[in-house]
């Protein structure tokens, strides 16, 4: 016992703690291959740019606290400070004391042994604090505006792509950076460097994953809201379109920046609105939605209490200053940390009691909270780590397999209707048989004792049939046909009569498709007609490769029983309907000729009658 819950916890978990031990050892990778900063210095004399692509630029940057300057200025200084970047320069020292978040510095990095001649280009993600970049004294990219205030438009602070001939083996990457709005400053992110083909392509894979995951998340939340219109019932599904427009807003400040370009005058205040509000009411709606998904698996007042904080925090970081709002980003992502851990803990609790879906839904949760201990934690610089960030890839895995989940409830909800949908076709033929065997026992009990034995062979058949959820072949329909003829006749006689054409052997058809539209047209076609008639089931090849398998009578036709062509269409009719669509996408079609009678059939692919047959075996 032990031993299966344990498997039903590590096998979820598996996934999350493979991709962290890959991403791990891709970061430890290119750390050690990868060429570094060290001491003001990017020495590429040992790096092969044509096979080895993009890399980040990392390592001891000189950095200048205070001032913002030149090539040549940098070059008149005696001496320079070495820090390790990106990081927020509030993590440096200078005379002893940490540097405040508003302030100005310059960054140098000197390149040597460049590759001559070669199409070169950077890229320089997104950063909160404005910045200018120069590369060899020339101005490549410009971020704001030093002195920029939290009302600075946001379009300004747009991810920046430079292209740029190498013409000397050694030059200077210097990066001068403002900050006036941030709690923190400093380079946040690394700059991007290597040959032209290779950053292209990494900037067409940050634009297409970001615009896959914008997408599916959009589509995944229009799904979500509309299942739960049409359900009226499920509100976990309300709740997961809660967390799809949060995580969708979010992606819109990741990556490319897709908010710049749709609002270009959004305040840079707004970026960060938005950073912090979707990452406060995200982790409450993944808390909520376990809540509501397995009720019995945590306590109201855990939500409660995260409501309670989403709604301070939300009201915290609107009317506060961004530069206060900002100080506080290190306790807010300590509380994401905790609230996925209970998260994580609740669909364990779940998965242990067996919870619907709450194995594959552990699986996903377990990935972003490993994802966001490893972001909080793990200095990884890798490009790949970098792309994965750019899509908020873990969120969008979440996102698929909820629909997985919600797909698989789906069909189980098709195939509980399908039971029910035979079930009710039982009562219908039940009740009949047993009307007729009553009354014929009042005249010819030993009669009436085969005819029971008849119907309790019947539906031992016929049960064991739905049971399974299997098709039944041509052959064991016409006996649950028979059967029901037999019980007819024994009750009118030789005024109903059956004959059997069946051309096409080794066909397979749900159970119970067959008798009813034998029973619909004793009752409406032929005990209504006073000579009586015959009914003929048969089975023939048509053009396409096609079966048609039908009733047809002789009968009043539907005219004289029911000037409503639908008179003859009750409830079996319609179970059969709906079944035919559910295995074959198809219906009955109903022909009424012009002397009386009427005929009932439906068409399936005799290839697809093979492949049921497979499965079936």
């Amino acid at each position: 016992m032990k031993k299966a819950k344990a498997c039903k916890l590590i096998l979820p978990l598996l996934p999350a703690v493979i991709v962290m031990l890959i991403l791990s050892i891709n970061a430890g990778s290119v750390n050690d291959s990868t060429p570094r900063v060290v001491e003001g210095i990017l020495d590429l004399a040992n790096w092969d740019m044509e096979k080895n692509g993009a890399f980040h630029l990392v390592g001891e940057w000189e950095f200048y606290w205070g001032e913002l300057l030149g090539q040549d200025e940098i070059n008149d200084k005696a001496s320079c400070m070495l820090v390790e970047a990106p990081v927020e320069w509030n993590n440096y020292k200078v005379d002893g004391k940490w540097l405040p978040g508003s302030g100005m510095a310059t960054y140098r990095a000197q390149v040597r042994n460049a590759p001559v001649g070669r199409h070169m280009a950077v890229r320089i993600q997104n950063q909160a604090s404005a910045y200018r970049l120069y590369i060899d004294d020339k101005l490549v990219a410009e971020n704001g505006q030093p002195g920029d205030q939290p009302n600075a438009d946001v379009s300004c602070y747009r991810p920046q792509f430079y292209e740029f001939d190498c013409e000397k083996d050694s030059f200077d990457i210097i990066l001068q950076v403002s900050n006036d709005a941030y709690a923190v400053g400093g380079m946040w992110e690394p700059v991007m460097f290597g040959l032209c083909e290779s950053m292209a392509g990494v900037k067409n894979m940050v634009t297409f994953i970001g615009y896959f995951s914008l997408g599916s998340v959009m589509i995944m939340c229009i799904l979500f809201l509309i299942l739960f219109i049409v359900s009226k019932r499920e509100r976990e599904l309300l709740i997961l379109a809660g967390i799809g427009a949060a995580v969708l807003v979010r992606l819109l400040i990741s990556g490319d920046m897709t908010v710049t370009y749709l609002f270009p005058n959004m305040p840079i205040a707004g970026f960060a609105w938005i950073d912090y509000l979707t990452l406060i009411w995200i982790q409450f709606f993944l808390l909520y939605f376990v809540y509501w998904a397995y009720i019995s698996r945590l306590s109201i007042w855990q939500v409660q209490i995260l409501l309670g904080y989403a709604l301070g925090v939300s009201l915290f970081v609107i009317f506060f200053p961004l530069q206060v709002v900002t100080s506080a980003y290190m306790i807010m992502n300590i509380i994401l940390l905790l609230v996925v851990t209970l998260v994580v803990v609740h669909l364990a609790r779940a998965t242990i009691k067996g919870g619907d879906g709450a194995s594959l839904l552990l699986a996903a949760m377990s990935l972003i909270l490993a994802s966001i201990f490893y972001d909080m934690f793990v200095n990884d610089r890798s490009i790949s780590y970098f792309l994965l960030q750019a899509g908020a890839v873990n969120y969008t895995i979440l996102f698929f397999v909820q629909v997985a989940i919600v797909a698989k409830r789906y069909n189980e909800a098709r195939r509980l209707e399908m039971d029910l949908l035979k079930a009710q076709i039982h009562p219908h033929f039940i009740h009949n048989a047993l009307a007729t065997i009553i009354s014929i026992s009042r005249r010819d009990v030993d009669r009436s004792r085969e005819l029971l034995m008849d119907f309790s062979s019947y539906l031992r058949g016929c049960y064991d049939y739905q049971e399974s959820d299997e098709l039944i072949s041509i052959e064991q329909e016409l006996e649950f046909v028979g059967a029901y003829v037999a019980i007819e006749q024994a009750r009118f006689g030789e005024k109903l009569q059956v004959e059997y054409r069946i051309e096409v052997e080794n066909i397979l058809l749900p159970p119970l498709i067959l008798q009813p539209l034998v029973e619909n047209a004793f009752i409406h076609g032929l005990r209504v007609k006073e000579a009586g008639g015959t009914v003929i089931v048969y089975a023939m090849m048509v053009p396409g490769h096609k079966v048609r398998i039908g009733v047809r009578d002789n009968g009043v036709g539907m005219k004289v029983s029911n000037p409503d062509p639908t008179g003859r269409r009750g409830i079996g009719i319609e179970n059969i309907n709906r079944r035919l669509a559910r295995f074959y996408h198809t219906q009955l079609e109903f022909i009424v000729p012009p002397g009386g009678g009427c005929e009932v059939y439906m068409e399936i692919s005799y290839k697809e009658a093979n492949k049921h047959e497979d499965n079936a075996s």
